[in-house]
């Protein structure tokens, strides 16, 4: 298995923040967006990783989310971990950081 690594790289064009464009223009950006978006994850084949969740890990989540938790979501969230702890990992894959919008 590799290391995992991150590798930035900049793409031609300008900065979508704050800009406004006309509702088939959108629909264009975005949909070449989902164009970069696959070639990123379709980039290299996914790896299979020998490890699985750590719940450690979901605990410190929880703590980091805890605020933002209604009623019963903690409970269900450590619940569904547990339930989780004994599947196997998922592939590792090439990823992309957040396309979303800023609003």
């Amino acid at each position: 298995m590799t290391a995992p690594s991150v590798v930035l790289t900049a793409v031609g064009g300008r900065s979508l923040h704050g800009a406004t464009y006309a509702p088939e223009q959108q629909r264009h950006i975005f949909h070449r967006i989902g164009q970069l978006a696959a070639a990123i994850r379709t980039s290299a084949p996914p790896c299979p990783v020998a490890s699985t969740l750590r719940l450690g890990k979901v605990e410190r989540h929880l703590n980091g989310a805890r605020p933002h938790l209604a009623a019963g979501d903690e409970e269900f969230i450590r619940t569904t971990a547990e339930k989780a702890a004994d599947m196997p990992a998922p592939d590792v894959v090439p990823t992309h950081g957040d396309f979303q919008p800023i609003h």
